[in-house]
Formats: structure tokens, sequence, C-alpha cells
């Protein structure tokens, strides 16, 4: 007797479908099933027509279907720097002049981080963590464009105008206020949108906080659970204050205060000595490796011996750019710069900003590969694109040949948010329109004018 199909939401066909599961099963002419947010099913497309009877059909003609990419660090209303901190060459908070933080209303951060989710959510990513001032401004963005996101606030207590000069002042006003804003979102927002919102503590940078605030932060992260996100060793003057002020490198430091372990997410950690990336090796810490922005700051961090040492690595882009796909190819050819020889392969950095992250950030039962069981988070690219021809090696010609200008579909817990490129729970040229105007307002009060 044959068996009836069983309904479900929606179906997925693709050519060709990398599930980035642990085995790296690959599927021709394959198809998804999904029902109530989740994977069903996973197999060939023919097998999956006989057992399911979908409400909606996504074709599979011309498609490759890959897990949604997971983008460990971003600050999404710092999107007001692009195309101008790349030319002055130092972290936008650690640079005079810049519109950002304490310069921003809540209403530009905003417009700015939809902006910023925007671009991400575009080009593939479907899981970001994004922490900056304002963080309420950032879930709300995140919720309305329908992304997986694991927001934060900008926690420090050192001055920004005195930072911005090179000078480390600490105020112990400015530190209580951005505790309130990190704890009045989690408060608000933690485990929205049916859990596709959860909110972390993210202390700025070991040279930005004060011993007495870390240790506040390490107190208030371990009754929350989750992780802490951070910058580490991301510029000398970064490591030359903190050793000034405690005599440690800024490794060491986290690391006597009990933050320098496998719940710590950092991003850079560039300026190590051995003893440095042996110690963050032997925590289990994961490094949100940041290719672009390290290499546009004319800077290579040591993730081949950070990696060797014992540390985990997932990928991030870290505002100067959304598309986790060229972010990829950056990590390849930086370090076989940095190591003089051929060293990873696509496979390897396609794990970085897929499975990895869904582990460094506690969702690997849910998100990170495409298997039965987890969140619908798929992302379909257009394999009829030059860039993805031809195709000997998917996942060579996917790392290598794409980028997120041929995503053409993305899936979120089931919801398709964009289609044919464009977005679908959200005017994405009047997201540009409006962080455009934003931006532009904010630098002329910096004294620089627009041209464009």
């Amino acid at each position: 007797m044959t068996q009836e199909p069983s309904p479900c939401d929606l179906l997925v066909g693709a050519d060709l479908i990398l599930t980035l599961d642990a085995s790296g099963t690959i599927l021709h002419d394959g198809a998804i099933a999904v029902r109530d947010r989740a994977i069903v099913d996973i197999g060939p497309a023919a097998e999956l027509a006989r057992r399911w009877t979908p409400a909606s059909t996504i074709a599979g003609k011309g498609r490759i279907a890959m897990a949604g990419l997971v983008n460990v660090h971003n600050h999404t209303p710092l999107m007001i720097t692009r195309g101008m901190i790349e030319d002055l060459g130092l972290a936008p908070m650690y640079t005079p002049g810049v519109p950002q933080g304490h310069w921003l209303s809540e209403e530009d951060a905003y417009a700015l981080s939809r902006l910023g989710l925007y671009e991400v959510l575009r080009a593939g990513c479907t899981t970001v963590v994004d922490f900056y001032r304002y963080p309420q401004a950032l879930a709300r963005a995140a919720s309305e464009l329908g992304l997986r996101a694991v927001i934060a606030g900008r926690v420090h207590d050192a001055e920004p105008g005195a930072l911005a000069t090179g000078k480390h002042s600490y105020s112990r006003a400015i530190g209580e206020a951005s505790l309130r804003e990190n704890a009045e979102l989690i408060e608000t927002w933690n485990g929205h949108d049916d859990g596709r919102i959860r909110c972390d503590w993210a202390p700025h940078a070991p040279d930005t906080c004060s011993d007495d605030l870390l240790r506040e932060i390490k107190k208030l992260a371990d009754a929350h659970g989750g992780n802490i996100h951070t910058h580490l060793s991301q510029l000398p003057a970064e490591v030359a204050a903190v050793k000034e002020r405690t005599g440690l490198t800024p490794p060491q430091l986290m690391d006597k205060l009990g933050l320098l372990n496998e719940r710590l997410i950092a991003a850079h950690c560039i300026h190590m000595d051995p003893s440095d990336i042996a110690l963050c090796g032997r925590s289990k810490m994961t490094v949100a490796h940041a290719p672009i922005g390290n290499a546009k700051g004319g800077r290579i961090a040591p993730i081949m011996e950070l990696q060797e040492a014992g540390a985990r690595i997932a990928l991030c882009t870290d505002t100067f750019s959304g598309d986790m796909i060229e972010a990829m190819r950056w990590a390849i050819s930086m370090q076989r710069i940095h190591r003089q020889g051929h060293v990873l392969d696509a496979r390897t950095v396609l794990g970085w900003g897929t499975r990895a992250g869904a582990e460094a950030i506690g969702l690997a039962d849910k998100v990170g590969s495409l298997e039965p069981g987890k969140r619908a988070d798929i992302v379909l690219l257009d394999s009829r694109s030059p860039t993805l021809a031809p195709m000997i090696d998917g996942y060579g010609v996917l790392v290598h040949g794409a980028s997120g200008h041929d995503v053409d579909t993305v899936i979120v817990d089931g919801r398709i948010v964009v289609a044919g490129g464009r977005l679908t729970q959200a005017d994405g040229d009047a997201i540009v329109a409006e962080a455009r105007a934003r931006a532009n307002a904010l630098w002329r009060r910096a004294g620089r004018q627009p041209v464009g």
C-alpha cells in the first residue's frame, strides 16, 4: 500500500545542495522539506516529491542551496564609516572626527543598523552577532528584517573623546550607563521573536574597560549565560594601554579576570606574542576572524597559529563589508601571505562561516548546516551566474568565485526574507535612502562634506 504524502509548509529544490554537515554531504538534484520553521526532510528531489505535499514550492532549476551563513561579530551602525575609516587607519572608536558612538541618536543607530543588516542578509547571512550603542535599536532592526541575531550593547567606561586623542580616561558614569543599556536590552529583548533574538554581554575591549568594569561584566554574564563578545589585541595602542595599566597583555588580563574561556568570542587577536597565542589556545576561546577589516588596516592575525594552539576560529565581517563569501576569500589569501605557503581551503573557511560560528554562539543544534531537526535557515544562489561556472568543485567555486550578489533567496526560520535578491519584510530602497541621509548629516556635523 502506497503511503500518502505528508503536508509541509515549503519544499525547496536545488540542482546542488551543500548541507555543510559533519560528513560534508552533497546532493545533486535535491530538495529540502520545511514544516513548522524546521527542516523535516532532505534528499533527492524525486523522493521528497513523493513524500511531501507542500503549501509552497521553490523550484530547483538553476539554484545552489546551502546553510545560512553565521557572522559572529558586527557593529551595523558603523556602516556610517564605510569608505572613510579604511583610509583613516584605525578602528572608529580610536579615530578623531569620526561620527560614531556618542555622536549618534537612537534613530540614527536604527537607520544605520537596518542598512547593515540589509547588506548581510542580502549576502546570505542568516545569523549575526551585532553589538553597539543603542542595542535595542539593533534588536528592533533585526526583528523587522527577519534575521536570527545575538545582540549586545557596547559596554565601556573609557571616555570616547579622550580615547580618540590617544588617551585612556575612565568614567564611572559612562560605565554605569553602558551597563544599564545592556541590562535593559536583555530584559526587553532576550528570547524575542520565538527565540530568534538572543542577547548577550559585550565589553568593548580590555583597554576601554577598567578592571572593575570587566569584573562586573563577568559577574553579570555568569548569571545570564550565553557568550561574552569583545575585541582583543586589535591595536598596538590597546596592548600598550593594558600593559601600562596592569603590567599584563590583553589576553593575560582577560585570563586573570576569568574572562578568557570557551564562552569568549574575541575579534581580531592580531598583536599577540607566542605566549598570548598559547594562552588563548588553552582557553578554547573563539577568535572572530575579521580578515577584511584587518587587511584594510594593514594587519594580519596569526589565525593558523591560534588554531594550531587550540583556539576555535569563526568568521565575521566586522562592519567593513556584509559579504561573508568575500570574507572567506580574504581569510584564505591573507593566511597564505602570512604563512608564505598553501594553507586553508574552501571547505575549511566555509565551515568557519557556518558550523564553527553556530558552535561558538551555542546554536549548533539549530543552525550551521542543513539537517532534519535544525531550523530552516537556507540560502539559495543563482547557479546560472557566470561567477559560478564552471562548477567542478561546488565548495571551491562558491568560495573563490561567488559573492553575496549571487544570492537569490534567503530563508530564516522557514520564512522567505529575501526573494529575487529583494527584501520581503522591508523596502530596501527606503532603507538605503534613510541611512544615506542620516550619515550625510552626521558627517557634515563632523566637518566633512559628503561627495557623491
